[in-house]
């Protein structure tokens, strides 16, 4: 639902807005300040925000425009992403700055500082953009908090390489390339190319993250494969997949979502409003074939 937000004459004369490239940018960041709660978060789902931003709008790449405002405004640290009980959020960053609400309600999501955070890694930063080397951040944007963190509970698997006690062994240089490892980085690097960005490099870290992910975490290669597909047709988590790294960390997460998808999709009789799975259902949800 959306709400009556105020906007300050000083928006208009922010250097950090000025620098937004693309003035529809700055439109969906105003936007988004009627489509958060009066905590300044909402679901980070950007066809949901399509919708309430830009209802009227015909022009057929609105969806990708959209996206491509929200990857401008992530890049400028205007706003957050982030996960709580794995819900995929958005956060306004220092929302109070931007609004004073009078008898708010109250909040349906935390905010990201009150979710408990994790050393943040390189693949974190920027999550909306392909990585890459964009240089060191304006000193005067704000500080944003860990972007995307695992779901609350999650076991070992969807933690990844990013927060691990031991020391995980590298594969020797020496070694000859495994075909099952080859095959799922290859599969990722072509799904990428597929999806518009640039054919991105199979790194030595790339074929170490994908060897755990299938020896140490168990993850077969079809599964691998169905994560990477499954991530690459949902409208959030496709801007995030980008790496090896990633797809280990999020993995979980993955497919407990993918899981979810299939059980809604599926005739459910008379029952049709949406309910946490259960442990039983979690467990015969074990893979994504």
């Amino acid at each position: 639902m959306a709400r009556i937000r105020s906007i300050k004459p000083e928006f208009f004369t922010s250097l950090t807005i000025a620098d937004l490239k693309e003035l529809s940018a700055r439109l969906t960041f105003i936007g988004l300040w009627t489509y958060v709660d009066d905590n300044g978060v909402g679901l980070a789902d950007p066809r949901l925000i399509r919708a309430a931003i830009w209802p009227l709008e015909e022009a057929p790449d609105i969806l990708q425009r959209t996206r491509e405002d929200l990857q401008s405004l992530h890049a400028a640290r205007l706003v957050d992403l982030y996960e709580a009980s794995g819900k995929a959020l958005i956060a306004i960053s220092n929302w109070s700055e931007h609004q004073k609400v009078s008898h708010p309600r109250k909040p349906r999501y935390p905010r990201p500082e009150e979710v408990p955070q994790l050393t943040r890694t390189p693949s974190d930063q920027d999550s909306f953009n392909p990585p890459e080397d964009s240089g060191d951040s304006p000193e005067d944007l704000p500080k944003t908090p860990e972007s995307l963190r695992p779901e609350q509970g999650a076991g070992s698997r969807e933690q990844g390489a990013g927060n691990r006690g031991d020391a995980e062994p590298s594969a020797s240089a020496d070694a000859p390339p495994r075909a099952d490892v080859e095959r799922v980085c290859k599969h990722l690097a072509d799904v990428l190319v597929k999806s518009g960005s640039k054919k991105p490099t199979i790194t030595a870290k790339w074929r170490d993250t994908t060897r755990l992910m299938l020896d140490r975490d168990k993850v077969t290669v079809e599964d691998a494969l169905a994560a990477i597909d499954w991530a690459h047709s949902d409208g959030f988590w496709q801007a995030h997949i980008l790496t090896p790294m990633k797809l280990r960390e999020k993995y979980e997460t993955l497919r407990r979502q993918a899981a979810g998808s299939r059980r809604r999709a599926q005739p459910a009789g008379p029952q049709t409003a949406d309910r946490d799975m259960t442990d039983e259902e979690i467990r015969d949800a074990s893979s994504f074939g």
